[in-house]
């Protein structure tokens, strides 16, 4: 949050860059105070040789105090049925879009389909996510299922404005930034799912191929964060796809 001391526990001889900033450190310990504006902010871990050990993006939250009448800075968000998040990640820009939340997601992926011009813009997004995410793509490279250098997002995050009007569940996860829809779009890129049972047709199959792939993918590393899994069948909308999130507790459905 704005003004919040972080403090860095580094190895010896180690050093930490903030936006290409060094910051000084006492014995192991480097601590930063966050500014008081919302944003984002590139740390690089260096190795006593000067060379990069870690990359990580930080996120300054916009605190979800200053929401008015349902918009923080403009930006419609509406009310959440409970459990209001403490801040959102703040975007203030395009330029902000490719920022990595991993080594195969940007932040942009996971933004709200809403107010396309509106600058900034705000989400949620958790750890747990990007975690499970991470581990279905690592599986479908170690197999040589796809050659995706990441799963696309359909639906990411969504404002508890936008999920009431696109008649999404109550307490859908995706307000909580803990959800995802997604697909294996590669082979053709096309928008659409790629024909991953290999019967020559995109349909609902291909969804639960996908499924069961993470399912096996998930339950094969007992240290992933538990959470939910669904198969959805194609509408007049949308192509096929899967539901990842991670909701604390184990849940199947679609399939």
């Amino acid at each position: 949050m704005p003004g919040d001391e972080v403090a860095f526990h580094l190895p010896p001889g180690f050093a930490m860059r903030i936006d290409g900033h060094f910051v000084p450190r006492e014995g192991r310990v480097t601590e930063w105070l966050a500014p008081q504006k919302a944003g984002v902010a590139s740390v690089v871990i260096e190795q006593p040789n000067g060379r990069t050990a870690q990359e990580i993006t930080l996120f300054v939250l916009e605190p979800a105090d200053r929401i008015r009448k349902g918009r923080l800075n403009g930006y419609r968000i509406g009310s959440f049925p409970a459990n209001r998040p403490e801040g959102f990640i703040a975007l203030d820009g395009p330029g902000d879009m490719d920022v990595p939340v991993s080594p195969h997601f940007t932040i942009g992926q996971f933004l709200c389909k809403q107010q396309p011009d509106h600058w900034p813009k705000y989400l949620l997004l958790t750890p747990d996510l990007i975690t499970r995410l991470e581990t279905v793509l690592a599986g479908l490279h170690e197999t040589g299922r796809t050659e995706a250098e990441t799963l696309f997002v359909m639906s990411g995050f969504r404002t508890p404005f936008y999920n009431t009007a696109i008649n999404g569940a109550k307490r859908s996860r995706h307000m909580y930034g803990d959800a995802a829809d997604v697909y294996i779009d590669h082979d053709p890129t096309d928008g659409m799912m790629d024909d991953l049972s290999g019967d020559g047709r995109v349909t609902k199959q291909d969804a639960n191929w996908l499924y069961d792939f993470s399912a096996s993918a998930i339950s094969d590393r007992p240290e992933q964060p538990s959470g939910g899994l669904g198969a959805y069948r194609a509408n007049a909308v949308h192509g096929p796809f899967v539901h990842i999130d991670g909701r604390g507790q184990a849940a199947r459905w679609g399939r």
